[in-house]
């Protein structure tokens, strides 16, 4: 269960103008046959995705570009740890391989066929996570924030504490009521106060979880091996 549906965020990245036109037209009906929401950013050359660092969820990303090729674009995507799925648009099968080695997470052959497109996106669909949003508390304020924003969320007596990379804010819902809302592939609750996102593990040692940004949470001792094998089953089916 969700507070709303977020828009998924989509780049096209390709040298071609009609390229663009069919991809936005097919990822329109599917969109609306779906009932889901799209928002997509066209990018003409690699070098302008590059110097944009969009936060994509899915890049349709196409491999023969002239300057720098999708291959090089994707692996500089990957050494600035840009978490997005990336799908390549390709007709040369020749150079999956290379693909491969750069996270690619599915192919679509070039001319651009229906189909295939969909099936690539109901996969990613499928592998995307904690993309609801949830309604937080600051100040009084009221903010709508994505579920992979969070770092972790911590009881506060009857209430909670939830932690982003910039912000802390307040919710009265208790720890158990989180569990039910946020999705229960990416967050654990590692400790009786502490729900922690698994996408912001950078390390579990012992008993403390150091998450990527630096903050460390507790880990209760019964919940340690519980936790080593949920962090295993996200790092393999869901990152």
């Amino acid at each position: 269960m969700q507070d709303n549906k977020a828009a998924l965020l989509v780049g096209i990245c390709d040298d071609e103008e009609h390229i663009h036109r069919t991809v936005e037209d097919m990822l329109s009906l599917y969109a609306e046959s779906n009932q889901i929401r799209l928002h997509i950013v066209h990018y003409d050359s690699a070098k302008q995705l590059l110097e944009k660092k969009d936060e994509l969820d899915l890049l349709l990303l196409d491999i023969e570009m002239p300057e720098m090729d999708g291959i090089e674009a994707g692996r500089k995507l990957r050494a600035w740890n840009m978490e997005y799925k990336i799908i390549m648009l390709t007709a040369r099968e020749d150079r999956y391989r290379e693909a491969f080695k750069i996270g690619a997470f599915r192919f679509v052959p070039k001319p651009i066929d229906r189909t295939e497109l969909y099936r690539a996106m109901d996969d990613v669909r499928e592998h995307l996570v904690a993309m609801g949003q949830v309604t937080v508390f600051r100040d009084g304020v009221a903010y709508q924030i994505a579920q992979r924003d969070i770092l972790y969320v911590e009881a506060d007596r009857s209430a909670t504490l939830i932690f982003t990379e910039r912000f802390e804010f307040r919710s009265e819902r208790s720890l158990t009521g989180w569990r039910k809302v946020l999705d229960e592939r990416v967050f654990f609750q590692c400790h009786k106060s502490f729900l922690v996102n698994m996408s912001k593990i950078e390390k579990i040692e012992g008993n403390v979880i150091r998450l990527m940004n630096g903050n460390k949470v507790a880990v209760s001792r019964r919940l340690r091996n519980p936790l080593l094998q949920a962090y295993m089953t996200f790092d393999t089916s869901w990152r």
